[in-house]
């Protein structure tokens, strides 16, 4: 762990409290994203490839992130797994202030490479995986993060793919995924009193059993 990793995680904690502290000071401190994200050389295959997904790089602020982390609380025995993760924004942040296992799956080799970096530095144990979101297995997620990953036709499928799985689950979606879920009578959306705009922001648990999961 490099010398200044904890001092940047308490100041996470710190802002996660509560305490006067600017994001962009976050931004400046984590480094989680270049100030400019270059075009991939391995971007006009994975288009061609997987014509389905959103490839473009879009994030929360950490005063929305701040809003989601309050709201969920996962707890030691939860995997929290972001599907599409960018450069893990969401995963570190969450890394830092609660207690339990965290996943990125992303899809692009510089984003991987970049978040394994951030890893270290920051000393955060965080399990990156490059590869395709909609092909992953989440079986053992116990709340996962979904911010954009797919236009719509694939958002349904990802949506329906996730009805094999027989643990509960409780999925936090983002923007234009948002939809999928609130369409479909098998995903039920809780309210967890985070102060996000509703068109662009929904909580939704699945449960095999037909029983509704508190969050």
């Amino acid at each position: 762990m490099s010398s200044q990793a904890v001092p940047i995680r308490d100041m996470v904690r710190a802002f996660h409290d509560g305490n006067a502290i600017e994001s962009s000071r976050l931004q400046r401190s984590m480094k989680l994203a270049p100030l400019s994200e270059g075009r991939s050389n391995d971007l006009p295959a994975l288009l061609h490839r997987f014509g389905n997904q959103n490839f473009s790089f879009g994030t929360l602020s950490f005063r929305e992130l701040r809003e989601i982390f309050r709201s969920i609380k996962p707890g030691p025995n939860d995997l929290f797994c972001d599907a599409g993760a960018g450069y893990g924004h969401a995963v570190f942040y969450g890394a830092s202030v609660a207690d339990c296992r965290f996943r990125a799956v992303e899809i692009l080799p510089q984003r991987c490479n970049a978040m394994r970096k951030t890893a270290k530095r920051l000393g955060l144990d965080v399990e990156i995986v490059q590869g395709d979101a909609l092909a992953q297995s989440y079986a053992d997620v116990s709340y996962l993060f979904v911010n954009s990953p797919f236009f719509p036709d694939a958002a349904k499928r990802f949506a329906d793919g996730l009805k094999a799985r027989t643990r509960p689950l409780t999925v936090i979606a983002i923007h234009n995924i948002v939809d999928a879920f609130r369409d479909d009578p098998d995903f039920v959306e809780t309210e967890v009193g985070a102060d996000l705009p509703n068109y662009c922001f929904g909580v939704f648990n699945w449960n095999k059993r037909g029983t509704r999961r508190r969050v």
